[in-house]
């Protein structure tokens, strides 16, 4: 009996052992978690560094504070060199950006992210009504001067990635980052140029010595104000990354990732910048406009390992 009774016990124990080892293949199957070849991913991309530095919209509305510098003398702008340069408009890779990506090989992935920025922004001063003042001394009427910034850009990115491990992987990659960007800046006045008054109000951001334009080639108007100032074109990059990093699948068809951007060179185009003014035509006796080159363009050339950033990644498997 107790021969019998140790059978039935040993046959338990193995049945109950095989049992527990099936359980936990299978559970051993489940929790593999990694991505298979031929798995497609769909997911964000948050860049801090880009955050920090505030890449988005309304760092291009303190640009040059608004255009011109704000080293003044009596509200007057005081040197040549507060003048308005180029423009120079080029996104670096978005703060967020949409990326996708495809299992090539059970360590290798095709990847490319594509995000972009953009806005349209209105500041507003209120300045002194000159009619009204002519009218009356003693009038406290004001109108409102207003500057226009509009602003698009964006980065695509496009290459290969490998990896190493399952559940948590090692990650490294390279390929081509390519970014635009482009704008424009557009000026409204309360107070109009007119023959009695060819030197009106206008907001201290945008007054200027009343020589320094004349300085700049046109002789028959003393005084000129900015309508708008634009590139002709979009500000084009293009250049290298590489980047390091782990990747976590943390639930099924799901990962959460981290490495740090690296673009080790990258070559930049900025089109040329124009500036429209208006002012009195003191010959001619009529406001008429004035079309300034303010740049006929550059080019630049980036290298080296401080242009880096970091991607916090979340991605969807099917």
């Amino acid at each position: 009996m107790n021969a019998k009774l140790k059978i039935m016990a040993l046959s338990l124990m193995c049945a109950f052992s095989m049992g527990a080892m099936a359980q936990a293949e299978k559970q051993k199957e489940v929790k593999d978690y990694a991505s298979k070849v031929g798995d497609m991913a769909i997911g964000v991309n948050f860049n801090p560094v880009a955050a920090a530095q505030g890449s988005s919209p309304l760092s291009f509305s303190t640009v040059g504070q608004f255009l011109y510098g704000t080293d003044t003398v009596d509200g007057i702008i005081g040197s040549a060199e507060s003048k308005p340069h180029q423009m120079f408009i080029l996104a670096q890779q978005p703060m967020v950006s949409i990326s996708y990506k495809y299992q090539l090989k059970e360590h290798m992935a095709f990847t490319a992210s594509d995000g972009f920025s953009g806005g349209y922004i209105t500041y507003r001063e209120y300045v002194d009504d000159d009619k009204a003042l002519a009218l009356n001394p003693m009038a406290e009427d004001q109108v409102a001067d207003a500057i226009n910034l509009n602003y698009t850009g964006g980065g695509i990115t496009a290459g290969l990635e490998f990896s190493a491990g399952k559940n948590l992987r090692f990650v490294g990659g390279f390929g081509l980052i390519y970014s635009f960007g482009g704008g424009d800046v557009s000026f409204n006045y309360g107070n109009q140029i007119t023959a009695l008054n060819q030197h009106p109000t206008t907001m201290e951001k945008i007054d200027k010595n009343i020589n320094e334009f004349a300085s700049s080639g046109c002789t028959w108007m003393d005084y000129g104000r900015p309508l708008y100032q634009k590139n002709v074109g979009i500000s084009q990059g293009i250049g290298i990354y590489a980047n390091l990093g782990i990747e976590w699948f943390f639930m099924k068809n799901v990962s959460l990732g981290a490495t740090v951007d690296l673009t080790p060179i990258m070559v930049a185009f900025q089109p040329q910048t124009y500036t429209v003014y208006e002012g009195y035509d003191k010959y001619n006796n009529k406001v008429a406009q004035y079309n300034d080159l303010v740049s006929p363009g550059s080019s630049y050339l980036l290298y080296g390992t401080d242009n880096i950033g970091v991607n916090i990644s979340f991605h969807y498997y099917f």
